[in-house]
Protein backbone atom coordinates (compact mmCIF):
# COMPACT_ATOMS: atom_id res chain seq x y z
CA UNK A 1 0.00 0.00 0.00
CA UNK A 2 3.06 2.34 0.72
CA UNK A 3 3.81 2.21 -3.21
CA UNK A 4 0.18 2.88 -4.49
CA UNK A 5 0.16 6.00 -1.57
CA UNK A 6 2.82 7.92 -3.72
CA UNK A 7 1.35 7.20 -6.92
CA UNK A 8 0.63 10.53 -8.70
CA UNK A 9 -2.47 11.18 -10.14
CA UNK A 10 -4.10 14.31 -12.86
CA UNK A 11 -7.91 15.46 -11.96
CA UNK A 12 -8.95 13.84 -15.39
CA UNK A 13 -7.79 10.37 -14.27
CA UNK A 14 -9.95 10.55 -11.27
CA UNK A 15 -12.97 11.90 -13.31
CA UNK A 16 -12.93 8.11 -14.87
CA UNK A 17 -13.83 6.57 -11.67
CA UNK A 18 -17.10 8.16 -10.82
CA UNK A 19 -19.38 5.13 -11.01
CA UNK A 20 -20.93 2.43 -8.66
CA UNK A 21 -18.63 -0.14 -9.91
CA UNK A 22 -15.25 2.16 -9.74
CA UNK A 23 -15.46 5.39 -7.44
CA UNK A 24 -12.30 7.40 -6.39
CA UNK A 25 -12.86 10.60 -4.31
CA UNK A 26 -10.39 13.22 -3.85
CA UNK A 27 -10.00 14.72 -0.41
CA UNK A 28 -7.20 17.33 0.91
CA UNK A 29 -5.24 16.24 -2.69
CA UNK A 30 -5.26 12.86 -1.60
CA UNK A 31 -7.26 10.44 -4.22
CA UNK A 32 -8.99 7.34 -2.22
CA UNK A 33 -10.67 4.50 -4.13
CA UNK A 34 -13.85 4.16 -1.73
CA UNK A 35 -15.38 1.82 -4.20
CA UNK A 36 -15.65 -0.96 -1.36
CA UNK A 37 -17.16 1.41 0.66
CA UNK A 38 -20.14 2.84 -1.61
CA UNK A 39 -22.61 0.42 0.38
CA UNK A 40 -21.22 1.41 3.94
CA UNK A 41 -21.11 4.87 3.55
CA UNK A 42 -23.74 6.17 6.68
CA UNK A 43 -24.59 9.17 4.08
CA UNK A 44 -25.43 6.82 0.89
CA UNK A 45 -23.75 5.87 -1.89
CA UNK A 46 -24.79 8.71 -4.00
CA UNK A 47 -22.90 11.23 -1.71
CA UNK A 48 -19.93 9.20 -2.53
CA UNK A 49 -20.51 8.86 -6.36
CA UNK A 50 -21.81 13.15 -6.07
CA UNK A 51 -18.45 13.60 -4.02
CA UNK A 52 -16.48 11.61 -7.20
CA UNK A 53 -18.34 13.19 -9.82
CA UNK A 54 -17.76 16.73 -8.58
CA UNK A 55 -13.84 16.44 -8.82
CA UNK A 56 -12.62 17.71 -5.29
CA UNK A 57 -14.58 16.88 -2.48
CA UNK A 58 -12.58 18.89 0.08
CA UNK A 59 -15.09 20.88 1.54
CA UNK A 60 -18.15 18.53 1.22
CA UNK A 61 -16.56 16.37 3.21
CA UNK A 62 -15.22 19.20 5.65
CA UNK A 63 -19.01 20.69 6.23
CA UNK A 64 -19.92 17.61 6.87
CA UNK A 65 -17.96 16.86 10.02
CA UNK A 66 -16.71 13.31 10.03
CA UNK A 67 -15.52 11.66 13.23
CA UNK A 68 -11.88 10.83 14.45
CA UNK A 69 -12.22 7.27 12.94
CA UNK A 70 -13.82 8.22 10.04
CA UNK A 71 -10.87 9.82 9.44
CA UNK A 72 -8.79 7.19 10.36
CA UNK A 73 -10.54 4.84 7.99
CA UNK A 74 -9.95 6.79 4.79
CA UNK A 75 -6.45 5.84 5.40
CA UNK A 76 -7.02 2.36 4.19
CA UNK A 77 -8.67 3.60 0.93
CA UNK A 78 -5.78 6.07 0.10
CA UNK A 79 -4.64 5.01 -3.29
CA UNK A 80 -1.78 8.25 -3.96
CA UNK A 81 -2.93 12.42 -4.46
CA UNK A 82 -3.19 14.77 -7.14
CA UNK A 83 -0.43 16.00 -8.99
CA UNK A 84 0.16 19.82 -7.71
CA UNK A 85 -2.58 20.13 -5.59
CA UNK A 86 -2.67 23.93 -3.99
CA UNK A 87 -5.24 23.94 -1.43
CA UNK A 88 -7.61 26.47 -0.93
CA UNK A 89 -7.28 28.98 1.68
CA UNK A 90 -10.66 27.48 3.71
CA UNK A 91 -9.51 23.61 3.63
CA UNK A 92 -6.32 24.03 5.00
CA UNK A 93 -7.88 24.24 8.18
CA UNK A 94 -8.34 20.64 9.96
CA UNK A 95 -10.55 21.51 12.63
CA UNK A 96 -14.22 23.61 11.83
CA UNK A 97 -13.01 26.34 14.77
CA UNK A 98 -10.03 27.23 13.63
CA UNK A 99 -11.70 28.98 10.33
CA UNK A 100 -14.56 30.21 12.61
CA UNK A 101 -13.92 30.73 16.11
CA UNK A 102 -17.25 30.30 18.07
CA UNK A 103 -18.81 33.63 18.85
CA UNK A 104 -17.62 35.25 22.48
CA UNK A 105 -20.51 36.43 24.00
CA UNK A 106 -18.75 39.43 24.80
CA UNK A 107 -17.72 39.92 21.59
CA UNK A 108 -21.08 39.82 20.38
CA UNK A 109 -22.31 42.41 22.78
CA UNK A 110 -19.67 45.05 21.34
CA UNK A 111 -21.20 43.89 17.91
CA UNK A 112 -24.90 44.94 17.42
CA UNK A 113 -24.65 47.09 14.95
CA UNK A 114 -27.43 49.41 13.14
CA UNK A 115 -30.81 47.68 13.25
CA UNK A 116 -32.25 46.87 10.13
CA UNK A 117 -34.13 49.54 8.18
CA UNK A 118 -38.02 49.46 8.74
CA UNK A 119 -39.86 48.46 6.25
CA UNK A 120 -43.73 49.42 5.13
CA UNK A 121 -44.94 46.42 6.27
CA UNK A 122 -43.49 47.19 9.92
CA UNK A 123 -45.77 50.64 10.14
CA UNK A 124 -48.49 49.30 8.04
CA UNK A 125 -48.76 46.09 10.48
CA UNK A 126 -49.80 47.72 13.65
CA UNK A 127 -52.46 50.45 11.63
CA UNK A 128 -54.65 47.42 10.30
CA UNK A 129 -54.62 45.86 13.59
CA UNK A 130 -55.72 49.20 15.16
CA UNK A 131 -58.11 49.35 12.50
CA UNK A 132 -59.55 45.99 13.10
CA UNK A 133 -60.27 46.66 17.20
CA UNK A 134 -61.70 50.05 15.92
CA UNK A 135 -64.11 48.07 13.74
CA UNK A 136 -64.70 45.39 15.90
CA UNK A 137 -65.49 47.95 18.98
CA UNK A 138 -67.60 49.99 16.14
CA UNK A 139 -69.29 47.16 15.50
CA UNK A 140 -70.33 45.17 18.98
CA UNK A 141 -70.94 49.13 20.63
CA UNK A 142 -73.19 50.53 17.83
CA UNK A 143 -74.56 47.54 15.01
CA UNK A 144 -75.31 44.56 16.70
CA UNK A 145 -77.18 46.74 19.89
CA UNK A 146 -79.27 48.00 17.05
CA UNK A 147 -80.67 44.70 15.82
Amino acid sequence: MAEEAKKLFSPSDVALHASRKDCWVVIHGKVYDVTKFLEDHPGGEDVLLHASGSGDATEAFEEVGHSTSAINMMESYLIGSIEGYMPSSASKATDAWSINPPPNSREMQGKKGPPNPNTFLDFLLPLFVLGLAFAAWYYLTFVSKSN
